[in-house]
């Protein structure tokens, strides 16, 4: 599994997270906003992005306009953190974490989705 790009403004929860992720060998990198991260997109090249529906609502213009700008971008595989259905913008859906969830098991969800994609 390649790396993974984690976007939400839950500090707490994404530290954690991100601590579950490297002791399991698995490359992690988050952010805590949606307003410009295309260029780290860019340079970091991840496999999947997951993304917090809350955190992204509050930057749905900012996401919009960048995915309008990225073919890569566009081909990622997403996953949405939560529920809503005004993300059904977001292209390559490819799976939904539900709240509340268990950060620990959080990377063996997320291999699951990445082998049914």
């Amino acid at each position: 599994m390649g790396l993974i790009l984690w976007i939400d403004e839950n500090k707490f929860v994404t530290d954690l997270l991100e601590k579950v992720f490297k002791k399991k060998n698995i490359s992690f990198y988050s952010l805590n906003n949606a307003k410009d991260f295309l260029y780290i997109v860019s340079d970091l090249r991840p496999s999947m992005i997951v993304i917090d529906s809350e955190t992204a609502l509050k930057h749905k213009t900012e996401l919009k306009l960048q995915l309008e700008q990225s073919d890569f971008l566009r081909s990622l595989p997403w996953v949405i953190l939560g529920e809503s259905s005004e993300l059904s913008f977001l292209p390559n859906r490819s799976g939904e974490i539900k709240r509340p969830f268990d950060p620990f098991l959080i990377p063996e969800l997320i291999e699951k989705i990445v082998k049914s994609h």
